[in-house]
């Protein structure tokens, strides 16, 4: 999701799981959830089916069926139906999620997460598997109300001192020790990179520390108490099978939990208690609350009813693209902001707005130099459109006649400040937070919603700020009138160009934001920044705990911790799962071993032989069942914050809150599959 390449820039290739977002997931949780359960539900009832009547009270109760889940499961199965009968149609297609079309090999898509459809594909198949889910979640369910928390904590403490008195926790603890030393004594860094490279190295290093132990621990805790018999002592209390599997899952829970506490809390003491470099305190020691836009990139082709997409400079990590750097250049980076706070500027003199850009030159350029930029924030009511003219690189107030009238007030304004004989928009441009010609930016961009930034210098993936006239945002909440009420017209847009000749800035859509509150280095911010990105990693812990102790029910111990590595490592590369699912690579595996078999090169086009159409075939088999290979993975990257806190960013609580819900949604299956397969095995002296 997130990841930070040297000099501090925070790369957000993922938009993070956010409230508005929860229905989306509810669905697509329930449309692959329940798609396993159907699957799980028909071998459930095969096995069923196969049990003679006649049998022990231990078999019925390992095989039970009731009246609800044979109704939930014809339910389940007619819904499939319909979905086929309309994907077979071609009728009812999801229009909302629809896949983004890769543009070329190893093109960057950014993810963004599912939004709810009421599309009759999408929900059938949401309904199908809601069905499906209520059918084999039943007996887990009415199981629950017969567990009873005392024996919950029982066995909770039970392995909570098994996991104390074990070697293996102990360990690992020794490999803490160079944790508590600062980094610089290891690596040389800069002064800027002072807690980011810390953040960094005990962010690794509490990953490897407690993801390991965990997992060891709780794969082998089921398998050694069957083999030691020690399952036999507590079996044959009045004690619920899940009960065994929860009582696993929270002892182990708590006690990594009490060493991710006692790590995070070391840390942070060490790094509030150390010397830290101003550059460093400027760019981390802080927790920034940004407001982010959309992209898109714009130039004179829109006249002729084209679309300008930027430029793709030949990067590997296609994650950027570029403008053109010349006065003549009409090509432009447009920030979109279409909903805004309401304290945003209010009592305020300004707002900053932070961006960073890469430049890519073309020329040498002029050195120890940068490039110019010039930033235009504009509202709904001032919109911006190129000038018709070739070689005439200005974009113009849509409305002339408007633009007069700001010339002629804004040098009225200018003389009656005390600035006459002065050029006004030089007097404009030298204006800053608290002189008399800030006034002036204040109340013009109140009336009009225009102001414009100049000549500012900016240097590769180097971090700047600009301050912004809270009037221009007072002017955006005004109510959007005409044609800007219709089209949802953004509230407010940055217009960002290059004006030196020769060069290239490349943009993505989190390069520039607004800071909706002023940012300055904070014990107080930075530490509860610091506790919450390790909540990220606490969910991590609780994932690999559950699974293991999950898969270890019928597993044996090192098949299960394999398989809970499998599946860890697995979500930690979903992207790269994801992008030969998508065919963002060239082909698939079996038209690759065509091509290589005739001796064609991989970028070849394919042609209509038998064989070549059987390849294609084949791989969208494949890429069918890599899709559904992703939805076992857990989501790895959804629970990783560490960017965010090197980078100085804040982690909403709201961003947490999802984090526990996705943490619940991905072992609720598991949990459930381990209820099964715990009741299913005779483990009983």
């Amino acid at each position: 999701m997130l990841t930070a390449p040297l000099l501090g820039i925070l790369i957000v290739d993922r938009e993070p799981f956010a409230p508005q977002h929860f229905w989306g997931l509810l669905q697509a949780w329930l449309q692959d959830a329940g798609g396993f359960a159907a699957v799980g539900m028909a071998f459930y009832l095969l096995y069923v089916l196969r049990t003679p009547s006649e049998q022990a009270e231990s078999a019925k109760y390992r095989a039970g069926v009731n009246s609800w889940m044979l109704l939930m499961a014809v339910l389940a199965i007619l819904g499939y139906a319909i979905y086929g009968f309309l994907v077979f149609a071609g009728k009812g297609v999801d229009t909302v999620n629809v896949p983004k079309v890769v543009s070329s090999v190893g093109s960057f898509v950014k993810y963004e997460p599912p939004k709810f459809s009421w599309s009759p594909q999408p929900l059938t198949l949401m309904f199908a598997g809601l069905f499906a889910l209520l059918a084999v979640g039943q007996p887990f369910v009415a199981n629950l109300f017969r567990i009873r928390v005392r024996r919950i904590w029982a066995l909770t403490k039970l392995s909570f001192k098994e996991a104390v008195r074990s070697k293996l926790f102990w360990v690992f603890l020794v490999f803490l020790v160079p944790l508590l030393f600062p980094a610089t004594w290891f690596f040389q860094i800069k002064p800027e990179n002072q807690l980011r490279t810390t953040i960094g190295v005990t962010s690794y290093a509490s990953n490897l520390l407690l993801l390991l132990p965990a997992a060891l621990l709780a794969a082998f805790s089921i398998p050694n108490d069957i083999k030691n018999q020690n399952i036999y002592t507590i079996i044959t209390k009045p004690v619920e099978r899940l009960e065994i599997v929860l009582g696993r899952v929270f002892g182990y829970g708590i006690l990594m939990s009490v060493a991710l506490l006692g790590m995070t809390t070391v840390g942070w003491l060490f790094i509030f208690t150390s010397t830290i470099d101003e550059k460093a305190a400027n760019e981390t020691y802080m927790a920034r609350n940004p407001l982010r836009g959309k992209l898109e990139f714009r130039s004179r082709r829109e006249l002729r009813g084209e679309r300008f997409e930027g430029t793709n400079v030949g990067r590997e990590f296609d994650y950027r693209k570029y403008i053109a750097g010349d006065p003549a250049s009409s090509q432009r980076a447009v920030w979109n902001f279409h909903s805004l706070p309401s304290s945003l500027g209010k009592s305020r003199e300004f707002v900053p707005c932070e961006f960073t850009f890469d430049i890519f030159r073309m020329t040498k350029g002029e050195e120890n130099r940068g490039v110019d930029m010039t930033l235009r924030f504009v509202t709904w009511q001032t919109p911006q459109v190129p000038s018709p003219q070739a070689g005439d690189g200005n974009w113009r107030w849509a409305d002339p006649a408007r633009e007069r009238q700001y010339q002629d007030d804004l040098k009225q304004a200018v003389e009656a400040a005390g600035f006459s004989g002065q050029n006004p928009n030089a007097v404009v441009a030298a204006a800053r937070p608290g002189s008399k010609a800030w006034e002036i930016v204040n109340a013009m961009a109140a009336k009009y919603g225009y102001y414009e930034y100049a000549g500012k210098e900016v240097f590769d993936y180097h971090p700047e700020t600009i301050e912004v006239p809270s009037g221009l945002f007072e002017n955006a909440r005004q109510p959007r009138t005409g044609d800007a009420a219709k089209n949802d017209t953004p509230l407010v847009q940055v217009f960002v160009n290059c004006t030196s000749r020769g060069q290239m800035v490349g943009m993505a859509e989190d390069d520039l934001y607004f800071l909706t509150s002023p940012p300055t280095p904070s014990d107080w911010q930075f530490a509860q920044n610091y506790f919450k990105a390790a909540f990220g990693l606490w969910c991590r812990v609780m994932l690999v705990i559950g699974l293991a102790v999950a898969v270890s029910t019928y597993l044996a111990g090192v098949i299960a911790f394999l398989v809970t590595a499998a599946l860890y490592i697995g979500g930690v590369f979903s992207e790269h799962i994801a992008d030969v699912a998508r065919g963002s690579y060239v082909g698939g595996p079996f038209k690759a071993i065509n091509q290589l078999l005739e001796a064609k090169a991989p970028t070849m086009p394919v042609g209509n032989s038998p064989v070549e159409r059987a390849a294609l075939t084949l791989d969208v088999g494949f890429s069918w069942l890599v899709r559904r290979v992703i939805n076992i993975l857990p989501d790895i990257d959804a629970f990783s914050w560490s960017a965010f806190l090197s980078e100085g960013f804040n982690i909403p609580l709201s961003y947490l809150v999802m984090n526990l819900l996705l943490l619940t949604a991905y072992l609720l299956p598991w949990m459930i599959l381990a209820f099964y397969l715990m009741r299913s095995r005779e483990v009983a002296a």
